[in-house]
């Protein structure tokens, strides 16, 4: 079993921690939280409103609680891709769910904008398609990180070998599949 940064490959098994370069904004967070949490009591004593003392403490702790879940639990996920079972697993600290069956996964598209790009994979459903982001938005000054760079040359190419995913276009017109 091989093991990169963030991504460990097995003849029958791929682990993937979709996250591994986002720092977590917990301090950012928190210190919004207490200027918010500030300017409502000031402005609670200021007008005597208690609606803006309270719409403070609702935002604070709502940053609160998303700085935790982000260092907690979003950092901490992990796809694994398991040919034993067939199956796509999502993982975090709370639970561990079943996305899809392997035969489903269609592509792995990159999707970008001017100053960013993320990478989702697509999923056929029965009917119907689904699109799954694989990794967080990554920007366009982050290319030159060895990580992500590591990410585009090493793990999509292999994760693409592994699904036995082909490198075709497609466009649909119409909800009829087109193959270029």
């Amino acid at each position: 079993m091989q093991h990169y940064y963030n991504f460990t490959v097995s003849k029958k098994q791929i682990s993937f921690d979709p996250y591994w370069y986002d720092n977590s904004s917990m301090l950012l967070h928190s210190f919004l939280g207490i200027i918010l949490l500030t300017l409502g009591i000031i402005a609670s004593h200021l007008n005597d409103l208690k609606s803006v003392l309270v719409l403070s403490i609702l935002i604070s702790t709502a940053l609160f609680f998303r700085g935790i879940y982000e260092w907690k639990i979003k950092n901490k996920t992990t796809f694994i891709f398991d040919k034993n079972d067939d199956a796509f697993y999502k993982i975090t600290p709370l639970s561990k769910k079943k996305i899809t069956a392997l035969s489903d996964i269609l592509n792995i598209k990159t999707k970008s904008g001017s100053r960013n790009f993320y990478y989702i994979l697509t999923l056929q459903n029965k009917a119907s398609f689904k699109n799954i982001p694989l990794t967080n938005t990554i920007k366009n000054d982050n290319q030159n990180n060895p990580e992500v760079r590591f990410l585009e040359m090493e793990i999509i190419p292999q994760l693409e070998s592994f699904l036995n995913i082909k490198k075709e276009g497609f466009t649909v017109f119409d909800s009829e599949l087109i193959n270029i």
